[in-house]
Formats: C-alpha cells, structure tokens, sequence
C-alpha cells in the first residue's frame, strides 16, 4: 500500500499540509469559472443591502423626466391636460424654463443628462444657450471630443458650460452590473484627463458652496488605497492595485426628487432646490435608460446619484486584499484537514461546527464592523467543504483497510448496519437495551412445508437461496436491517439504527415490491418445477425493546423483543384466515391512508392478546386500483357495515356476491354471517373476533 511505502504520511502534520496544498490548488483552478464569479457576485448583493442604510445627502436632487412630463400638453386657458403628444427628446426650450427656475431657485450645479441628437429649430437653440449663459452653473453630456451631438449646436453651448469630463461606469465583464466606476480617463489622441461626471460635479458643488475656486484645479494625490482631494473629497479605491472605486448603492426611493413638470410650471418651494445638485434625466419606464446594479436595476441617473452620494458621505466598501484572502482560505484548509484526519469521530464532527462558526463569525464581523467585502466568498465554502471530503477519503484508504476487510467478512454473518456499529471508532459493542418506536415485518412461504417435499436437498437450498437473495435484496435497498431467517420465513427491522422517526412509506413500499416481484419470479418457477409460491406478510410499528442478546463476549446477536413484534408475527400468520398477503395493523394505516390503498379486514384479538387490534389489507399505491377492483371495495364496505349491525342475513347475499367475484375475505364473512344466523352474538356485541390458533 502506499502508505507502507511512504511512510512519512503516517505523519499527521505532513499529511495535513500535503492535502491542504492539493485543495488549494484544485481551489485556485476553479476559482478562475464564470460560474463560481457569478455565484459570488450574487452573495455579494447580499452585503450590499445591509449597506443600503447608508445616509442619503439632502444636498441631491432628481428631477425626473417621468411619465408624467411626457403625457401632457398645455391648453390654451392655461389648464393641463392628459394626452400622449411629446416625443423624446423635446422641444429644448423647455429645458430652458427649467433652467431658468432651478437659477432663480438657487440650484449650485444643474446637470442634464439629454443627449441632444435631433434637430431643433434657432428659436429654442438660443432660449437653452440663453438659460445657460444666464444661470452659468449647467452641465450637459458633452465633450470636445464626442461625436454623438453631431445635430447639436455645440459652439453655441460650450462656452457657456461649467466644464468637459466623461459619463461612462465600469460594467462588469461576466455578471453584466455596475459595480464601480474610474474616476479619471485619458482618452486616445488627447493630453487631457478628464474627470468622471461625479467628481466635476462635486468639484463645482464645493467651489461654490465654499466659494473656493481652488477646488477646480486640484490635483488628487494617489496613494496605496486612495486617491485625495482634501478632507471632503477622497476616493478608497476597490482594491490597492485597482484604480475604479466601488460604489455604495442606497435606494432609489430614498433620493429627494421631483418631476420634470413640477419644476417647469414652479410646483415646488424655493427651498427644495436652494443648494443643492440637479440631477436631471429620464426616467420613463418606456425609454428604458436603466443600468444592472449588485440588487436592482436602476435609472442612469439614480445610478450617478449614488456615485455622487457615496463620494459625499464617504461610506467606502472595498475588496479585501487578494492575497490576505487566498492565505486566509488555505489557512482553513489546513486547519480543517488537520482536525479532519483525527481518528475520533467527536473531533471531526466538533471541529467542523468550530471551524463553519468561526468563518460566518468572521463574515458577519465583516459585515458590522468593516466595509470589506469578500471576493471569493463560494472558494471558502468549497474549500472547506472539499477539505472534508479529501481528508475523509484519505483517511479511508490510510488508516481503514483493516476495517474495512473486517466489515466485508463479518456483513456476510451480520447486517452490514450492526457490522458498522460493531466497528465503529470507539470499537464498543453497546450491550444495553434500549426501547424505541420501531416497523417490524414478518413473511413466510405459504404450505412450504409441502412445498419442500417436491425437491431434493440440492434444490431446495438452491430454491431458498434465490428467494431470499431477492427478498432480502429489496428489503436493505429500503434501509431495512434483516434480524434473522427462520428457513423460508424472513424477520426485519426498521430504522433500529437511525433515529426515533420511523418513514412509513417505504415499509409499505417494501412489501409492494416483494409482491410484485414474485409475480416474475413465480413464471420461471412455474416452467422449472410446475408450481408457484404465495408469500404471506405482517407488517406493524410501534415500541419495542432493542438489544443485544446472548452470552456476553462469546455468541451475541442484535435483535428486537416484546410484545408488539408477536403481534407482527401474527399478522402475518393471520392472512391465512382471509386468504390476504399483505396484513398490516391500524398503526400502518392511519399513517399511510393517504398514500396507499387499504381495506379494513376486521377487529381481531391475537392469541394470548387480550387487547383487540384492528387490521387492514394494503393492496398497491393510492389511486392504482383497477375498475373492479374499486368495484369490490365499494361492495365490501357496505357489506362490513351491514354485518356490523348484525343484520346478517342481507350482509350474507352482498359476500356471496363478492365470492363469485373471487374475493377471499368475503368467503371468510360468508361463513360468519352463516354461523350468526344460527348463533346469534349477544346483544352488545364489540365485532371483535378472538382467534383461537396461530
């Protein structure tokens, strides 16, 4: 083997590092996927609506050219009216009036963002420049060197203009959202940078609501994570070697706003705009002017109102640093792996709790106490995740080839479930007992005690064998644990290993598929020997006493006691008495009456059971059952309610109408309604019929 020939890996502090390495580097190889960068930019939106508590400025406002503005024309009384007339983009000397009473409102920076690609006529042309010239504090989109105003009179506006700068953000590549923006751009056959849209906005907002003009022709000085203005102005960048900062979304709801119309026709107080910065774009759902955001889709000017907001607030979020969060990632790794090969259980499991505690600690940390984000968020979990997993199957195949041969052996002798019990980590058998709701199940070969006249000894082991071999194949597909076989007849148990509650279904299940594969295999029979078997079952759950029983340490053997498993074992044998194959108590019934189709059989009290136990037939999964099938059922309910209120004669002719049709149980009732009308029951009769034999 190979830990015999590299017997370094005995070591547990190598062994730790080797698998740390290999799943760090598995991590770094997948970490490059579209998928997993996705994933993580989705989990980031998470942190970013916590942050969306994030202080709005007053000192913003948003006049939308909403639906409203484009939807309504002005009589000549003066009223307004409703009516779907404007194109977009209008007339432009309506931005003039707007321009006009932002001015006369004190509005510091008016910022428009219109691109202005139609003609116009002369007339509106020189109202807007007027407006401009006159309010000198407007910012349209607009630069030197564009050429999307190819129908816009630039010369005539640019003068009047407070400054050129750029209006692009930085879309992501893969997950398509804006999550940052670079605040300067040189721009190709051209010496000049110029500044994003925010910052020469905000450069003018602060010239002039300190009057210093200084604020235009400052330099910002980079350094390691940041890039300063002065006190009021400083961008943190995303990461130290990145030059786009993040940008703190808040929503849209929470910016001062106000419609297009509201300002043209003076809608509004003096002090809704006095100084603060005009934002003015379109918002209407149908020109669709909206950007992918971490949380939301947004309207390019909520988009920049946000830009401008966070400079203003200076709540920064930003990347982690790449490398403290890869050391930080194989640091868990390591220490998972470490604990993770341990030979006790309970170390593996506490450590694991420890180690997920310790890493959504340190995420919510994050969170309350910082504005870092994590980049690679789904690479912890996968990391931690396939620590486990590698560690685990190392620790197979080093440290379990001796268990595992045992196990092999012993499950030929035992279950495999008691054999791993045996051969657990803490290498005790537990000899104490235990009393726990479990299904117990009991089947046996009808008439195989004449059956097994017809064959030699040879064949009637090679005839058992495959009969149970597919028996018992269906029964541990079901998680059943196989207690014992008497000859031809077969004891399980359910859930004895697992935990309290016991999953009804499958026992049901269980006995459906033995029935229906004896139907196949009793064809081959039937060519071979000229016969075919009937499999009779009883299946019950409740309390019963587990334990391992014999001489201590010499002969044990695991198996369940008490009372209820007799009654197991007699409803199995009770299906000779109607003539059924599949018997199961009320306590199987009520649980799974609504997924399986059953038929009350009677009110019976067992042998030396003085309790009476109502019993059922399962016939096949709910809603499967044939035409006459139903046909039958329906027949035999009323006929049981007759019979119960003594009025046999009539229940007689409806069971011996059944028996034509070839139902067993109404034999059994015929011959009872018979009996009773010779020996009537008392006259406080229960219906409870008290078996006299097994």
């Amino acid at each position: 083997m190979i830990y015999k020939k590299f017997k370094f890996l005995n070591n547990r502090n190598i062994l730790s590092v080797i698998i740390s390495l290999l799943v760090f580097s598995f991590i770094l190889f997948i970490s490059r996927s579209d998928t997993l960068y996705i994933v993580n930019k989705n989990i980031q939106s998470i942190y970013y609506k916590y942050l969306e508590e994030t202080v709005v400025s007053s000192n913003i406002l948003v006049i939308e050219i909403d639906e409203d503005t484009l939807s309504w024309r002005k009589m000549r009384d003066g009223t307004v009216t409703k009516q779907w007339l404007w194109r977009f983009p209008f007339d432009r000397k309506y931005f003039a009036t707007v321009i006009d009473n932002l001015s006369k409102a004190w509005a510091t920076v008016i910022a428009i963002d219109v691109i202005f690609w139609e003609k116009s006529n002369e007339l509106s042309d020189n109202l807007l420049s007027e407006s401009i010239k006159n309010s000198w504090n407007v910012i349209l989109w607009m630069w030197s060197n564009s050429a999307w105003n190819a129908e816009f009179p630039y010369e005539k506006f640019s003068k009047h203009l407070l400054t050129e700068w750029f209006y692009s953000v930085t879309r992501d590549e893969k997950s398509h959202s804006v999550y940052s923006l670079t605040p300067f751009k040189k721009y190709i056959n051209s010496d000049k940078i110029y500044d994003h849209f925010a910052i020469a906005t905000l450069r003018w907002f602060y010239s002039k609501i300190y009057n210093d003009e200084s604020y235009l022709t400052k330099k910002f000085i980079n350094s390691d994570n940041r890039i300063t203005l002065d006190d009021r102005i400083q961008l943190i960048r995303s990461n130290n070697n990145k030059n786009n900062i993040l940008i703190n979304y808040v929503s849209t709801d929470r910016f001062i706003k106000k419609s297009f119309l509201d300002i043209y026709y003076w809608n509004f107080k003096e002090s809704d705009v006095k100084d603060k910065i005009v934002l003015i774009w379109e918002t209407a759902e149908w020109i669709k002017d909206v950007f992918e955001t971490p949380i939301w889709l947004v309207y390019w000017v909520y988009l920049h109102a946000n830009i401008i907001n966070t400079i203003i607030s200076n709540i920064w979020i930003s990347y982690m640093n790449f490398y403290v969060e890869w050391f930080l990632i194989f640091l868990l790794i390591l220490i998972s792996a470490y604990f993770n090969i341990s030979r006790s259980s309970y170390v593996l499991i506490l450590s694991n709790i420890w180690i997920i505690w310790l890493f959504i600690s340190f995420v919510i940390f994050l969170i309350l106490f910082t504005n870092y984000l994590l980049t690679y968020i789904i690479e912890f979990a996968v990391a931690l995740l396939l620590s486990l997993a590698v560690s685990n199957i190392v620790k197979y195949y080093i440290e379990n080839n001796s268990r595992l041969k045992l196990n092999k052996a012993l499950s030929e002798y035992v279950s495999e479930d008691v054999a791993n019990e045996i051969l657990s980590w803490e290498w005790k058998i537990n000899l104490n007992w235990e009393n726990k709701s479990i299904a117990i199940f009991f089947s046996d070969i009808e008439w195989f005690t004449s059956l097994s006249e017809k064959f030699s000894p040879e064949e009637l082991v090679a005839f058992l064998r495959e009969y149970l071999t597919e028996m018992s194949n269906i029964i541990m597909d079901e998680k059943w644990f196989i207690n014992k076989y008497e000859w031809d007849a077969i004891m399980a148990l359910w859930w004895v290993f697992w935990s309290d509650w016991i999953e009804t279904y499958r026992i049901c299940i269980t006995a459906l598929k033995q029935q229906e594969l004896l139907k196949k295999m009793n064809l081959k029979w039937n060519n071979q020997h000229s016969f075919d078997i009937k499999v009779r079952m009883g299946i019950h759950v409740w309390n019963a006493i587990i334990w391992n029983i014999g001489a201590v340490w010499r002969k044990m053997e695991f198996t369940a006691l008490w009372d209820n498993v007799n009654l197991a074992s007699r409803l199995e044998s009770v299906n000779k008495f109607y003539w059924t194959y599949i018997c199961v108590s009320e306590d199987i019934y009520e649980k799974e009456k609504d997924n399986f189709e059953f038929r009350y059989l009677d009110n019976i009290r067992v042998v030396w059971k003085k309790t009476p136990v109502k019993i059922y037939e399962l016939f096949c999964i709910k809603w499967k059952l044939r035409k006459e099938e139903e046909e039958i059922q329906f027949k035999y309910r009323i006929a049981i309610n007759i019979y119960k209120n003594m009025k046999f004669q009539k229940a007689l002719s409806l069971f011996e109408e059944l028996s034509e049709m070839w139902d067993s149980p109404s034999n059994t009732y015929k011959e009872r309604c018979e009996f009773y009308l010779k020996n009537p029951p008392w006259e406080f009769w229960d219906c409870v019929r008290t078996m006299t034999s097994k």
